[in-house]
C-alpha cells in the first residue's frame, strides 16, 4: 500500500513538473505576433485612393488624354510655374486661393531647388460636393471640394503646399513614403507624447511630415502650429525640414 501511494506522489510529482515547465516554454512565447517592420506602415488620409477618389482620377486622366477636346470641360492653366487644371466651372474666389497660396508658396523660406521641384506636380481643381476633398497621388494635387477648400482658408493653413509636401517625399526623399528617417522621427514623436494624442501630425509618417513643414513654412490650424512650436516640440523634425528643404 505504502508502495502504491509512493507510486502515485511521484506520478503526480511528474505532471506538476510537466505542467509548470509547458507553461514557462508558452509563458516565454510572444502574446501576440510582432508587428511588422515600420517601412510596411501603410500610408492613408491624404493619400489613401478610395473608390471616389479614383473616379476623380480618373476624370482628370481622361479629360487630360483627350486634352479636353470632346466636352471642353477641362481648362489648363499656368500660374508662376505651376501646371493647373481647371475642370468644370470654377468660381473666382478660388482661382484666387489657389493663386495666394502659390504665391505664399514662393514667399517660404524653403529652398529655391524645393521650390523648382515642387513645380513638376499638376494642382487638379474640380468641385465634387459631398463626395471630393483635398488629396494627393502620384504626381498630382487634387483640390475637389470648394466648400472644405474655402473652410481651409477661416484659419491659417496651406492646402497646395502641404498636399506638395506629399509629392516632395513621394516623388525627391530617398526611399520614397518608406523613407527610414522620416519614419523613425514619426514614431519618436508620437512615442514622446509632444502632441496630444489623435493630432493629426501623429496619423502616419506622410502626414506627420506634410503637417510638420506646413507648420514650419506656412502655419496651420493643428498641432504643431507655427515654426516656434515644430522647433520647441519636434527638433529633430525641425532641423531636417531645415537642412534639406
Amino acid at each position: 500500500m505504502r508502495h502504491t501511494k509512493t507510486l502515485v506522489n511521484s506520478a503526480i510529482a511528474l505532471l506538476l513538473t510537466i505542467t509548470i515547465q509547458y507553461g514557462c516554454k508558452k509563458a516565454d512565447q510572444p502574446a501576440v505576433a510582432p508587428e511588422k517592420p515600420a517601412a510596411q506602415t501603410l500610408v492613408e488620409d491624404h493619400l489613401t485612393i478610395t473608390p471616389e477618389r479614383q473616379k476623380i482620377i480618373d476624370l482628370f486622366n481622361k479629360s487630360k488624354n483627350a486634352r479636353g477636346a470632346s466636352d471642353g470641360q477641362i481648362a489648363a492653366a499656368r500660374y508662376r510655374n505651376f501646371n493647373v487644371a481647371y475642370y468644370g466651372t470654377v468660381p473666382s474666389d478660388i482661382q484666387a486661393l489657389v493663386n495666394g497660396e502659390i504665391d505664399q508658396l514662393y514667399n517660404t523660406s524653403t529652398t529655391s531647388t524645393t521650390k523648382s521641384r515642387m513645380t513638376g506636380a499638376t494642382i487638379n481643381v474640380y468641385n465634387n460636393p459631398g463626395q471630393g476633398d483635398l488629396f494627393y497621388n502620384n504626381g498630382n494635387v487634387y483640390i475637389v471640394n470648394f466648400a472644405v477648400y474655402r473652410n481651409v482658408h477661416t484659419g491659417p493653413g496651406n492646402v497646395i503646399f502641404h498636399e506638395l509636401f506629399h509629392y516632395l517625399h513621394d516623388t525627391w526623399v530617398s526611399g520614397g513614403f518608406n523613407n527610414s528617417t522620416i519614419i523613425n522621427l514619426w514614431q519618436n514623436c508620437r512615442n514622446s507624447g509632444v502632441y496630444p494624442p489623435g493630432s493629426y501630425v501623429l496619423s502616419n509618417q506622410a502626414e506627420y511630415f506634410a503637417v510638420s513643414a506646413e507648420a514650419k513654412y506656412c502655419n496651420t490650424n493643428r498641432p504643431p502650429y507655427n515654426a516656434s512650436t515644430l522647433a520647441a516640440s519636434d527638433p529633430n523634425c525641425n532641423n531636417v525640414l531645415s537642412s534639406n528643404f
